[in-house]
């Protein structure tokens, strides 16, 4: 744990701001600046071209996808029209994280896109390590979903 108190040091004294884009994303507005130091060593950059996909339903779960630039559409069950839009600053993959091993939908870019990824087992095992940082972590998806499933519900009665 020290040296990674010593290695973040080094980072936001070369960079004082390198964590900023991930402030952005409200499921990390609580993490303090050396939370989002051990969080960004289990991201990975990904860059996506319009029109391709980025899964398929029943595709195993591997990644949850925190969207830097872009629109990604999500067609599948989780949603009362059958597809959504997923823009900046927002997180797709959570409720596929908490309840199946594959994917319940598919995802595509609807236009040039670039994520932050973390495997599955890597958001698992940084929140075993830092239980604090889990805790934070863990509250700020509940807020998501709970958001998400509001909309949902407002979507749907609009329907009806």
């Amino acid at each position: 744990m020290l040296k990674d108190v010593f290695a973040w040091l080094k980072t936001i004294m070369k960079k004082p701001d390198k964590y900023a884009d991930l402030k952005l994303f409200p499921v990390f507005n609580e993490c303090s600046s050396f939370e989002l130091y051990l969080l960004s060593n289990f991201l990975h950059k990904r860059t996506y071209q319009a029109g391709e996909i980025l899964y398929d339903k029943g595709y195993p779960l591997e990644v949850i996808y925190f969207v830097l630039s872009g629109e990604i559409e999500v067609t599948g069950p989780t949603h009362p029209q059958g597809c959504y839009v997923i823009g900046k600053n927002q997180v797709l993959g959570l409720i596929d994280m908490f309840s199946e091993e594959t994917r319940s939908s598919s995802a595509k870019a609807i236009t040039d896109v670039t994520t932050y990824v973390i495997s599955r087992f890597d958001l698992l095992d940084l929140a075993k390590q830092n239980p604090h940082l889990g805790v934070k972590l863990l509250y700020a998806f509940c807020q998501t979903l709970s958001n998400y499933i509001l909309t949902i519900s407002a979507i749907k009665a609009k329907i009806e």
